[in-house]
């Protein structure tokens, strides 16, 4: 909540991205202190906006609540839409929290949750009045495993790592198993290592492929026309090219449209100034960006 609230605020559902990213942004597979949706949470409270964040299935207190890995396979990407959902319920039935002016702030995978919550595609859910979609998620999943992955291939092949045969047969192979992932859910048990390493086996198939079925362009034009819409990128985040967002805005022109460009921040917000962004830098105590806390500021306080 904010420091001085009256006696009803907005607020805002706070969505992580993927892989086991907690309430405050940080991930079990770096370990150390990242805090993107930490940062998100206060930026709002100065703002007069209260928050609400969560330990998605599999992270923090959470936890996976004695489930195996073979029953969190079964649920899909079906159940993080789902507890997002549940959440913005919760969010709306607090005490002090005006229901009449809900948003929905999504960091990279988030932002695709935030799309879905925004348009029906988790049942019924308290309306919201405005989105905010942080380096977010642009293409389809698996069009950025695609990308991914085949850029890994090709530099591999290009610096002597790899044979060239080796590469083709990869790239076959990752074809072929995007391919059968989107006629029937399904993945071969059998693909070479560095695709099972890239997340490419039977346990992650319901999820992958019930993601890649939301496509963030189409579900961008099917916000409400007028609803304001915050979106951010830099140009040196290694996980969501600015192209992309790029089409994602231009997929939400029916709405009252806030687009950040950032230059010198990666993709957890933090400002890497001249160097390159790698990842391994997301823990480190750096500053989060002051233009994306001021953009956002004004785009508060127009809502």
């Amino acid at each position: 909540m904010p420091d001085n609230p009256g006696d009803q605020v907005p607020a805002f559902l706070l969505i992580a991205g993927s892989g086991p990213t907690d309430r405050n942004g940080d991930s079990v597979i770096l370990p150390g202190s990242i805090g993107t949706l930490d940062f998100l949470a206060d930026e709002l409270a100065r703002n007069g906006f209260a928050s609400l964040r969560f330990d998605k299935l599999g992270t923090g207190a959470t936890g996976v609540g004695g489930l195996t890995n073979e029953d969190i396979g079964q649920l899909g990407f079906d159940a993080l839409i789902n507890e997002a959902a549940d959440a913005l319920r919760f969010l709306a039935a607090q005490d002090g929290v005006d229901e009449s002016r809900l948003g929905a702030m999504g960091h990279s995978e988030g932002a695709l949750i935030a799309l879905a919550l925004a348009t029906g595609k988790a049942g019924d859910v308290p309306a919201l009045t405005s989105l905010a979609l942080v380096q977010p998620a642009s293409e389809r999943i698996l069009d950025t495993l695609t990308r991914q992955i085949t850029a890994q291939i090709d530099t591999a092949v290009g610096g002597g790592a790899l044979p060239p045969e080796e590469g083709d047969a990869l790239r076959d192979a990752l074809s072929g198993a995007v391919a059968e992932l989107r006629a029937d859910g399904t993945v071969p048990d059998n693909l070479p290592p560095p695709l099972q390493n890239a997340g490419l086996v039977p346990l992650n198939a319901k999820a992958l492929a019930g993601e890649d079925r939301l496509d963030p362009i189409v579900l961008a034009g099917e916000v409400k026309p007028g609803t304001p819409v915050l979106t951010s990128c830099s140009a040196k985040d290694i996980q969501v090219r600015c192209e992309d967002v790029d089409r994602l805005d231009a997929a939400l022109a029916q709405t009252t449209l806030t687009a950040i460009k950032l230059t010198d921040t990666n993709h957890v917000l933090k400002v890497v100034g001249d160097r390159p962004s790698t990842g391994a830098e997301y823990v480190e105590p750096l500053p989060f960006s002051p233009q994306f806390a001021t953009d956002l500021s004004g785009w508060l306080k127009a809502l």
